[in-house]
């Protein structure tokens, strides 16, 4: 009976191929604790330590989650996910940002849904970080990025930077936004339209303004506060516009700034304790209050066949 014996050298690559580990797979939910390690598989047992460290390991579409109050360090992010530092009853995740940016937003391109979440964040510049939220030019055109219950203080420039030139949504709920030498947000676009929803927002202290929207953005602010700033509302910029319903705008330097091809209307807001009330032009229903500004700026009455002078609906 003929025996055949294979080389050594095919078995080898025979053995090589039935033992040897496969690559290990992205996770759709990935986790990171203060004690956790970058080198672990950022599962729930074996969390990672930063989000830097588990957006890699985080498939397109997850979710990091984190497991307990840490500081979990500033993170690029390049494709669809969620961060969420809500630590299920634990509290904020926390990004400190000294000297630089908390989050960079960049989505690739080919990315199919192109959504981006940041959910119950800390995010501190120490009087020395840059931006809190950079949301850069290069993302692809209808990019959605939410900003929820986060907290963001304490940065060189603005708090939130969107700066896209291919169009896309931007959502900001039950945030706060303080100490910014920039603008506490400011919307951007060049050559292009991001529409902002702004809702449950506070914005104190800001160098800049509270709220700028500039080169052709559109704005949507609801039950919002723009206090102790150099501008409350800034509004510039052919074809930027911006609606304000249910909101205050008190104690800054210039209450509402607007400029020549911007428009900004108001609806049951209250303008009260500005140095200047209006620099500019405002569309007011009837239903808001100026009380208590310096002089300054136009109020121009909405009231047309199409439109509540109220504001009502």
């Amino acid at each position: 009976m003929r025996k055949f014996m294979l080389p050594v050298t095919l078995l080898g690559l025979l053995f090589v191929a039935v033992h040897a580990t496969p690559a290990q797979a992205q996770a759709t939910r990935t986790w990171v604790s203060g004690v956790g390690d970058d080198v672990n598989p950022c599962s729930r047992t074996a969390p990672c330590k930063t989000f830097a460290g588990a957006i890699s390991k985080t498939a397109v579409n997850g979710e990091i989650d984190v497991l307990d109050p840490g500081g979990y360090g500033t993170v690029t992010i390049t494709k669809s996910i969620t961060i969420n530092g809500g630590g299920y009853g634990s509290g904020f995740g926390s990004i400190l940002a000294a000297g630089t940016v908390g989050v960079i937003v960049n989505i690739a391109a080919g990315d199919v849904r192109k959504v981006v979440r940041l959910v119950n964040l800390d995010i501190n510049g120490a009087a020395t970080g840059t931006i809190g939220v950079r949301i850069l030019s290069s993302n692809p055109a209808g990019s959605i990025v939410t900003v929820e219950n986060t907290v963001i203080d304490g940065f060189t420039g603005r708090g939130i930077s969107d700066e896209r030139t291919a169009g896309g949504k931007l959502v900001v709920t039950n945030t706060s936004i303080s100490h910014t030498v920039g603008s506490g947000i400011q919307v951007a676009p060049v050559g292009t339209k991001i529409d902002a929803a702004i809702n449950n927002v506070r914005v104190y202290n800001s160098g800049a303004a509270g709220l700028t929207v500039n080169g052709g953005g559109k704005a949507m602010v609801n039950n919002s506060v723009f206090s102790g700033s150099n501008f409350g509302l800034d509004i510039e910029g052919a074809g930027s516009e911006a609606n304000v319903d249910n909101s205050v705008v008190s104690s800054n330097a210039t209450g509402i700034l607007t400029t020549a091809g911007a428009t900004l209307r108001l609806s049951n807001t209250d303008v009260a304790f500005n140095g200047t009330g209006v620099n500019g032009t405002v569309n007011s229903f009837s239903n808001n209050r100026f009380s208590s500004n310096g002089a300054g700026g136009t109020i121009t009455p909405i009231g047309t066949l199409n439109t509540n002078p109220s504001g009502q609906q």
